[in-house]
């Protein structure tokens, strides 16, 4: 039943796909192969993303500022291409000494200063905001 659930979508989408009971049986069968569907709480779901499973999808119930409703997550594997560097002990104490000094010395409560700007790509950014509380991002 749970594999039902895209197919009741497209049916809005595209009405006249799955008319052919054969065409709709082979297109569940095909996507009960493909995709893990469950809750991410589910062992079932820790067991799918430790085994590569292509894709997995989940119904994720999400409270945010009095705004409660559900939302469906489809998650496709990728391949991202990143590098691994090593940082200097002192150069990351010597940029949280900065951030101390602007912070508690200087008294910059501004949370888009710029030491430590929500921008991920800048490393700077992202050792400053890996210092602990009061000074970096939870």
């Amino acid at each position: 039943l749970q594999y039902l659930f895209p197919y009741y979508q497209d049916q809005f989408t595209c009405p006249d796909e799955y008319e052919d009971p054969a065409v709709l049986y082979e297109a569940i069968q095909s996507f009960e192969e493909k995709v893990v569907i469950c809750h991410e709480g589910d062992p079932a779901w820790r067991s799918a993303v430790l085994s590569n499973r292509e894709e997995l999808l989940t119904l994720r119930h999400v409270v945010d500022e009095g705004a409660d409703e559900y939302k469906v997550i489809m998650l496709h594997k990728s391949y991202l291409s990143f590098k691994v560097i090593k940082v200097n002990k002192e150069c990351v104490r010597g940029l949280w000494a900065g951030q101390q000094q602007e912070l508690i010395f200087l008294r910059n409560r501004n949370p888009e200063r710029g030491s430590i700007q929500n921008n991920k790509q800048v490393l700077r950014n992202l050792i400053n905001s890996s210092c602990d509380q009061p000074l970096g991002y939870p």
